[in-house]
């Protein structure tokens, strides 16, 4: 019997900028940051440099912690001291039950999570849409697909679920998958009143 198991290891030990080349290795995702100023998204290509919603080269100087991801893995990378940091890499396969010694998740449930604000404008050449929210003013966001204006974006991402001896199950860790633009949702038809019988 097949089940999914989450996998998570250390991967790399330096600065934010090498971790997120070294997770790239030929694949393309997303990403975020957080900086002392601000949170910024990216995208990032095969050559693992991240890139603002102009296509330009992003400053990850300063950057304390740094989450990229793909489809199918997600780069975790926290700041220690003096601009380096540690990097593990989350992802998941497909393993045995039997196998001794191997951890394994009985749940993957995808989910999503609302981001602020709704899409003003169009998508730019470099695949970005802007966010607009009166709290927080505009927020570039890197987002593949059709994104209408007024549209929402949600954060996609699994979380996975262990079962202990005494049948508990808990939560124990998510992966960010990407992001999409949906419709505002309409509000649906109310339901037609009840005028009481006929005279």
């Amino acid at each position: 019997m097949s089940t999914i198991v989450r996998t998570v290891r250390s991967v790399h030990a330096g600065p934010a900028g090498a971790a997120l080349a070294a997770f790239a290795d030929g694949t393309s995702g997303i990403g975020f940051c957080y900086r002392p100023a601000d949170v910024r998204w990216f995208r990032f290509a095969s050559d693992g440099v991240a890139r603002g919603a102009d296509g330009s080269a992003l400053d990850l100087t300063g950057v304390f912690e740094l989450r990229a991801f793909t489809g199918e893995a997600e780069l975790r990378w926290l700041h220690d001291s003096g601009g380096t940091g540690t990097a593990h890499w989350v992802g998941e396969s497909d393993t045995d039950r039997s196998q001794p010694g191997m951890p394994w998740r009985l749940r993957h449930k995808p989910y999503e999570r609302l981001l602020w604000g709704a899409v003003v404008g169009q998508r730019n050449d470099h695949g970005w849409v802007t966010l607009h929210d009166g709290r927080i003013g505009t927020l570039p966001v890197p987002v593949d697909g059709p994104a209408a204006e007024g549209s929402l974006v949600w954060l996609q991402a699994v979380e996975y679920a262990e079962t202990d001896e005494h049948g508990n199950v808990a939560v124990v860790d998510e992966r960010l998958v990407g992001l999409v633009a949906k419709p505002f949702p309409t509000p649906k038809d109310p339901k037609p009143k009840n005028k009481g019988a006929a005279r």
